[in-house]
């Protein structure tokens, strides 16, 4: 979309006018800043940005004139029905998380998913299903796991363990709703059977194909990018290649999956094009199973879901022949 782009564009330095680095590009803890920048921080995200001071005083007196003249000379303007000045033990929403400082001596901060955004999912799921009360428990599954998996893991760098496994339960709830609903002459013992693998937990399956569930997705913590470190320029190609690596092994659940991403050196098998972050990647047999090849890991690896199609039809055609 050209609108965030433009922002971008329009209101960059924003986030250093309150002396926000070092001489050498290195961002500046507010902590380290003198005078009136002392304790000044603004975080931005193309046109939504919230700052943080240590009073109002110097909020209202100091922050909030700079923004304003800021924007004046770029000819925007605070949007008043959006701005507020409120306290940090108040709590307040940005970019679909809610912030808000516990305690007072041994203060903590908490980032949690936004209580609207949560119910905005799990109503976004139960409309789904409504609407689509006799599809394939197939095309269910492949129609909510994008959503699912996309949305856990949007949250999964901040406190969101007890709201994931929250989700979790609401999402079987409207699930199991629809699988009633589907069999009313049967009892619950054989929509169980019909519709849920006994993994441990009720996991909603049909075939190899199974729902994600949000509680299974790993809190890890967000690494910043370093100093102005730019992913355009040729002299820092491997430390994004190193980032990039570990970003999706911190993705990877399955201790056997994470092995085969160290052994490939988290690169497609086939392709050898390195995986990205929050890429789907698909498991393949290197000997088909069909054919007589285990399910070992020697015989497994990690691929693109394009590369696995285009070998198993290249495959096919050899089979077919032979």
């Amino acid at each position: 979309m050209a609108s965030p782009l433009l922002a971008n564009v329009a209101l960059d330095g924003m986030e250093r006018l309150f002396d926000a680095e070092w001489p050498d590009g290195r961002p500046k803890a507010p902590s380290s800043r003198k005078g009136l920048n002392k304790g000044v921080a603004v975080i931005r995200y193309a046109d939504d940005f919230v700052a943080t001071a240590p009073t109002r005083e110097v909020l209202e007196t100091y922050v909030r004139p700079r923004l304003e003249q800021f924007l004046h000379e770029r000819g925007l303007a605070l949007s008043e029905a959006k701005t507020r000045i409120g306290h940090i033990r108040d709590g307040f929403n940005f970019l679909g998380f809610h912030l808000r400082q516990f305690g007072r001596r041994d203060a903590k901060l908490l980032t949690v998913p936004q209580k609207d955004k949560v119910l905005r999912h799990l109503r976004g799921i139960r409309a789904y299903l409504d609407a689509h009360k006799q599809t394939p428990a197939v095309q269910v599954i492949k129609a909510l796991n994008p959503v699912i998996r996309g949305w856990a893991q949007y949250y999964r760098h901040v406190s969101a363990k007890a709201v994931l496994a929250k989700v979790g339960h609401g999402q079987w709830h409207r699930l199991w709703r629809w699988a009633k609903r589907r069999h009313p002459k049967k009892n619950c013992a054989w929509v169980k059977a019909r519709y849920y693998r006994d993994k441990g937990y009720w996991a909603f399956s049909e075939g190899k194909a199974e729902l994600v569930k949000p509680e299974r997705t790993p809190i890890t913590r967000f690494t910043k990018v370093a100093g102005k470190n730019s992913p355009y320029d040729p002299a820092l190609r491997q430390y994004w290649r190193e980032r990039k690596k570990r970003q999706v092994g911190r993705e990877t659940y399955g201790k056997q999956r994470l092995m085969l991403h160290q052994r490939q050196g988290y690169q497609c098998a086939l392709c050898r094009i390195p995986f990205v972050p929050g890429e789907h990647i698909e498991t393949d047999h290197i000997i088909p199973t069909r054919h007589g090849g285990t399910d070992d890991i020697d015989n497994k690896r990690l691929v693109h879901p394009w590369c696995h199609r285009q070998r198993h039809q290249k495959d096919g055609r050899q089979w077919s022949r032979a």
